[in-house]
């Protein structure tokens, strides 16, 4: 029953670089991205269009009116997906922390085959997320990432999600890869930005273990040059991105690793420090 490959992160974590790369390599000729759109192959899980399937499923209202209702349905809507297509492997984008709500996991070692967990300086998702969301501060950026109440609300075809803060985020993928040490995988952020080749590499290689691919080389090359952050602010201008927030700027906007340094103040980086300063002492951002 394990048809689902989850590619996992807080928000504004390098979720969406991975999913184009992957994107390329497994729905293109020969790796090179032309159109933005190829990303929809790996959409969220938190889709209705996924969990329309069950019989009984609660309207999309009311999700919006009572978000936390959407974890009865988590792992009714991973085995729906089994029983309709047994053999089908998925690709699947999550924020969600891989918590139990109400006695049930967002997803368990039965319906998952494989995760990747991508995790990010909190200090930069803090001003990344700001721009996307086009939060009125960091203030208010900052509440959400310390918030364990945090959920994203219904929108449109998408339902909600538990993000939490990005501790308890970081830490339910990681737990869940320490109780099934050959389930998961863990990249940094930064180190997809410094050494993206060898970075995508052991993704790819982690993947084929999992899920058998044979590997291309040249289409793996393309792929790579593909997701250059000027190739996909350039295909952003010309044909826009779905996935760019309402009132926020551009998607693909720097891609900087320490621009916190220049965007917080003292006050806002030693709350973020405090408040995770084990995690970050462990991946070595303190």
């Amino acid at each position: 029953m394990k048809n689902i490959i989850w590619l996992a992160s807080y928000p504004k974590s390098g979720n969406t670089m991975l999913r184009i790369f992957l994107s390329c390599y497994f729905f293109t000729k020969n790796g090179t991205l032309d159109d933005l759109h190829i990303i929809k192959n790996i959409t969220i899980f938190n889709n209705y269009n996924v969990f329309k399937k069950i019989n009984g499923i609660d309207s999309k209202n009311e999700f919006i009116k009572n978000p936390s209702t959407i974890s009865k349905y988590w792992i009714e809507a991973q085995k729906k997906l089994y029983d309709l297509y047994p053999k089908k492997v998925f690709l699947f984008k999550t924020h969600n922390s891989r918590i139990k709500h109400n006695n049930v996991f967002f997803t368990n070692e039965k319906f998952t085959r494989a995760f990747i967990y991508i995790v990010r300086d909190p200090r930069s998702v803090l001003v990344s997320a700001k721009n996307h969301y086009n939060y009125k501060s960091y203030e208010d950026s900052l509440k959400n990432l310390l918030s364990d109440k945090h959920l994203s609300l219904a929108k449109y075809h998408v339902l909600p999600e538990f993000l939490l803060s990005w501790k308890t985020n970081y830490l339910s993928w990681k737990n869940f890869l320490k109780e099934n040490p050959d389930l998961g995988l863990i990249i940094k952020y930064e180190d997809l930005v410094k050494k993206p080749k060898n970075e995508l590499l052991k993704i790819f290689q982690f993947i084929s273990k999992k899920h058998f691919i044979k590997f291309d080389q040249t289409k793996f090359n393309n792929a790579l040059k593909s997701i250059k952050l000027k190739n996909l602010q350039k295909l952003e201008s010309i044909q826009g991105f779905d996935e760019k927030g309402e009132n926020s700027g551009k998607f693909f906007r720097k891609g900087l690793i320490d621009e916190w340094k220049v965007k917080l103040n003292t006050q806002q980086i030693t709350k973020i420090e405090n408040a995770f300063l084990e995690e970050m002492k462990e991946l070595k951002y303190l």
